[in-house]
């Protein structure tokens, strides 16, 4: 098995509204122009959705309005839990997962958990994947987020 990524940090919000900017504000603070299908080719990309339920896509419009599906919903907990499917730009049939916990961390603070996990599907290029992404998470949570959420 190979290790999942676990990147946890307090964001100054309740749980409810953490999970509200990172599921319906998505597109507000994603990097669009670096973490993107349409960043491949050069361009950023219009926007990102996750459709606000179990079963819902996790998609990109991209600089040209077409779709470039994510993943999908697999659990949808308002407020608490957020799980989905994760292929951006690769092969439908080798997604790795992404969960995302919020949890009341003192008065008006949450602690927000993502773990990235089913590195396996990547046989040999799992390691490079993982590299890759564990650094990708650092500025995606971490920063585009968390400053996202202090606004």
């Amino acid at each position: 098995m190979i290790e999942p990524i676990i990147k946890t940090i307090v964001v100054n919000a309740t749980p409810e509204r953490a999970f509200d900017i990172f599921v319906n504000r998505i597109a507000n603070w994603w990097p669009l122009d670096g973490h993107a299908v349409s960043a491949v080719q050069g361009k950023p990309a219009l926007a990102v959705v996750i459709e606000p339920h179990v079963g819902g896509a996790v998609y990109e419009t991209m600089f040209d309005g077409a779709r470039a599906d994510w993943g999908k919903v697999l659990i949808f907990e308002q407020g608490a839990r957020l799980a989905f499917s994760w292929h951006p730009g690769t092969n439908t049939d080798r997604p790795t997962r992404v969960e995302v916990r919020f949890a009341a961390h003192g008065a008006g603070h949450t602690t927000v958990t993502l773990t990235h996990s089913g590195w396996e599907v990547w046989a040999s290029e799992a390691s490079d994947k993982r590299t890759g992404y564990d650094s990708g998470w650092d500025y995606v949570l971490s920063e585009c987020y968390a400053n996202a959420v202090t606004k």
